[in-house]
């Protein structure tokens, strides 16, 4: 399926399991790439769109990691598709094996749930490993995120909110020290269904609670922000 990526002018081809969400949108947007930056990675970039959305907003060179061939393959037909392939590229790696070094900045939309949680699994391999931590756990993001990173590089994420102090507590450990925070709520009186996380390595202690992003004033009526967001689109897709 081809369609425009939503709020740019740009292009993107997936299919119905390669659909991109609300998740990635809200990482680009959260995401702020230095002026100065040389080299943005995006580990598991799945078909390429959040790398789509960071060339809107960073002339730098992008570099998705990504570990499923199908999703690989896309995101570097959507590459070619933007006319991007001057900036942006994409290996077929886990990302324990990528040889990097020096990178400025470093976005994920992880796997946000443990095997454990058998409620969640899905039927789909290519799901289970996009959603669950089969290939990429916690404790290896943030190892092999701070080995690739820059001294002062920063690392951009979105996770659940039940497992903020499991990432403080995992990202301390590999000098990843978290400087902004932003809650996303579903509605105003409603708790937080997503937390948006930059860290800095080797950062000094601080960090910056935003304020909450509001997704919807009542059902099917986007805020203001979210407006902004979409790009003046008024219906979430």
């Amino acid at each position: 399926m081809l369609r425009t990526l939503l709020g740019t002018q740009l292009w993107i081809e997936q299919n119905s399991r390669q659909a991109f969400n609300l998740d990635t949108i809200l990482l680009a947007n959260f995401s702020s790439v230095p002026a100065k930056s040389k080299t943005v990675v995006d580990i598991g970039t799945g078909v390429g769109a959040l790398m789509l959305y960071l060339s809107q907003k960073t002339r730098a060179k992008i570099i998705g990691i990504e570990i499923q061939e199908s999703r690989y393959l896309q995101a570097l037909k959507n590459i070619e598709l933007n006319h991007l392939s001057n900036r942006l590229s994409c290996l077929h790696q886990d990302i324990k094996d990528v040889d990097l070094k020096d990178v400025c900045y470093i976005v994920s939309n992880p796997p946000f749930f443990k095997l454990s949680e058998k409620g969640h699994v899905n039927e789909s391999e290519e799901d289970l490993i996009a959603r669950h931590e089969v290939s990429l756990n916690l404790e290896d993001l943030a190892r092999h995120a701070s080995r690739i990173l820059k001294f002062g590089g920063r690392f951009s994420l979105i996770h659940r909110p039940d497992r903020f102090a499991e990432i403080t507590e995992v990202f301390k450990r590999y000098q990843l020290e978290i400087k902004r925070v932003r809650f996303v709520h579903p509605y105003i009186d409603v708790k937080p269904n997503h937390v948006l996380i930059e860290a800095m390595k080797n950062g000094n202690p601080g960090m910056t609670v935003e304020p909450p992003l509001i997704l919807y004033v009542e059902k099917h009526i986007l805020t203001k922000e979210m407006i902004h967001i979409y790009g003046g689109i008024k219906n979430a897709t």
